[in-house]
């Protein structure tokens, strides 16, 4: 929907084309507003805007000249004539979620013949399975911030081919010695490492707002779809072709991946309705003196807290200024411009000093709530995803081709009940829960349920029953999933702009305590043999996790978001 002035044509001067940021912000996702609908153009000697605005009833409207008003943005948005829906985006970032885990857990099957064949004990085990994580650290904040500045399709496309290499050289770097082993497991990590901060870029830009919970949910969830997979069918295969087979298989898993991903576009504009409004005692409507009833309508329906989201940006100050020096007499163009640009993220940085980057980021309680409770999750998720088998061999006797029956069903429950979390969390958010009461309530279930689980899987209560043991770790596994509305789309509320970077901050915590629950896990087992005295461990992380989270997890975008 347009909006022109009564001014004649004559009395104003024409302005000029600017290029804008690039990735459609939160908000002006919800409001319809996209780049080139933001921006300002010239037509016939007429100023016209062309705000983007868009209601079920409006007309298709042109489009600005793209060759004029194409933006300074990364690979993927400027290939977006190629592109796809984000619906086809999440369902490939899926499948390469499912590989991911399926490559990287094969080899806690795999270490129990291996560690007969070499003679490793479980020192030595530990530090085989940890060694992955190794290199997974050292590529989050890395793949996080290319993700961010040059598009996540390219990096994505590395990390599948540089993990799914290694993985499938791993019998070959085990039977050149232990060391080449753990260099090769290094090499896969830093391969993995870039994945999930690539993939939580491609859905801050390319996935509407009010789907973004839904389509993280149902990424995460692929992780333990692909563990599920790893577990359920690496028994089998090293039963019948033996453990190398299982390196060779899921290595060549990327191989019916890629040459779908290559040609994909992902989506640049994604016009979206504008999601029912969060509640928030501190909205108030915004300024739309000089809109028409229609996109007034929708735009008083935006909460004041649009000052720390991107609406416009630098192309407002820019055109405020000309607007301003060009003709002092334009208050229609004026007046919009200066409501406008009182509630951008520039202008609150400036008024405020706030500093702007993953620096700044890093220093608010915020995101630590993010940190924090990725790494106390994690300590579980890696902890048992890497022992789990060795526990039901050790504690129970299970022989190998039957381990699937015990460590398959606890991930495929995960990852549902993963996928139905993010639908949860956006349909409390469309009944008029408050972001942070969301968020709360799915971490707290996520970790205080897995927390007393585990303890009862090593209780008593099992009665030494590798069945009930299974049954009470499905469960504690399947509510852990709750999470995934919850710590895993944080990221996307507090900085929508960085989010593969604050992404990648979370996962580097989370990579670290893989990297120091497993060799931990080996040591325990060493001096103690006890696995209760394990899974207590596991349980204590959980409680300060959610303790954490609960009191510093934020809901809206911070300005050092920018």
């Amino acid at each position: 929907m347009r909006v022109r002035s009564s001014t004649p044509p004559a009395s104003r001067p024409p302005v000029r084309a600017v290029r804008v940021d690039p990735g459609p912000s939160r908000l002006a996702q919800q409001a319809g507003i996209t780049e080139r609908g933001r921006s300002l153009k010239a037509v016939g000697g007429d100023t016209e805007e062309d705000t983007g605005v868009r209601t079920s009833a409006d007309e298709p409207v042109d489009e600005p000249d793209t060759q004029t008003l194409l933006p300074d943005v990364s690979d993927d948005a400027k290939e977006s004539s190629c592109g796809v829906s984000w619906q086809v985006l999440v369902a490939m970032v899926t499948a390469s979620v499912v590989i991911c885990y399926a490559d990287r857990s094969n080899i806690s099957t795999a270490i129990l013949p291996m560690s007969e064949q070499y003679g490793w004990d479980k020192g030595q085990e530990g530090t085989i399975l940890s060694a992955f994580f190794g290199g997974y650290l050292a590529t989050q904040l890395l793949g996080g911030q290319l993700a961010d500045k040059y598009g996540g399709r390219m990096v994505l496309t590395f990390g599948v081919s540089a993990w799914s290499l290694f993985t499938f050289l791993t019998p070959m770097a085990a039977d050149a010695g232990i060391s080449l082993l753990l260099l090769s497991r290094v090499a896969m990590g830093l391969g993995e490492g870039v994945a999930f901060p690539a993939i939580h870029s491609l859905i801050a830009r390319a996935v509407p707002v009010e789907r973004q919970s839904t389509a993280v949910g149902i990424v995460t969830a692929a992780s333990y779809m692909g563990t599920a997979l790893a577990f359920g069918v690496s028994p089998v295969i090293i039963d019948q072709l033996g453990w190398p087979w299982a390196f060779y298989i899921f290595g060549a898993l990327a191989c019916l991946w890629l040459p779908f991903w290559v040609p994909m576009r992902p989506p640049l504009d994604v016009r979206t309705k504008l999601a029912p409004s969060r509640s928030d005692p501190n909205m108030r409507e915004s300024p739309s003196a000089s809109l028409d009833s229609a996109e007034s309508g929708v735009l008083q329906q935006l909460p004041q807290q649009a000052k720390h989201r991107q609406l416009a940006r630098a192309a407002v100050d820019n055109e405020l200024r000309r607007a301003e020096s060009q003709n002092g007499n334009d208050s229609d163009t004026t007046a919009m411009l200066s409501s406008l640009e009182t509630d951008t993220p520039t202008a609150a940085g400036r008024q405020n000093g706030a500093e702007v980057g993953l620096k700044a980021l890093l220093k608010t309680k915020e995101v630590w709530a993010i940190c924090i409770a990725q790494y106390t999750g994690s300590w579980g998720l890696y902890g048992l995803l890497n022992w789990l088998p060795t526990f039901f061999k050790e504690q129970y006797h299970i022989e190998i081709a039957d381990l699937g029956s015990y460590t398959l069903l606890p991930y495929v429950v995960q990852g549902g009940v993963g996928a139905a979390a993010g639908v949860i969390a956006d349909k409390l958010l469309e009944r008029g829960w408050h972001v942070r009461s969301v968020r709360r309530t799915l971490q707290l279930i996520g970790m205080l349920g897995p927390a007393a689980c585990l303890l009862i899987s090593v209780s008593p209560i099992t009665d030494n029953s590798a069945s009930l043991a299974s049954a009470w770790i499905t469960i504690g596994l399947g509510l852990s999933a709750f999470t995934l509305g919850a710590v895993s789309v944080s990221h996307l509320d507090i900085a929508p702009k960085h989010a593969g970077a604050v992404f990648g901050a979370g996962n580097t915590a989370a990579t670290t305590a893989g990297l120091l629950a497993v060799p931990v896990t080996g040591f325990i087992l060493d001096q103690t043999g006890s696995w209760p005295l394990v899974f207590t461990v596991t349980a204590a992380h959980y409680v300060v996790g959610a303790a954490m989270y609960t009191l510093w997890v934020g809901s809206e975008p911070l300005p050092q978001d920018g």
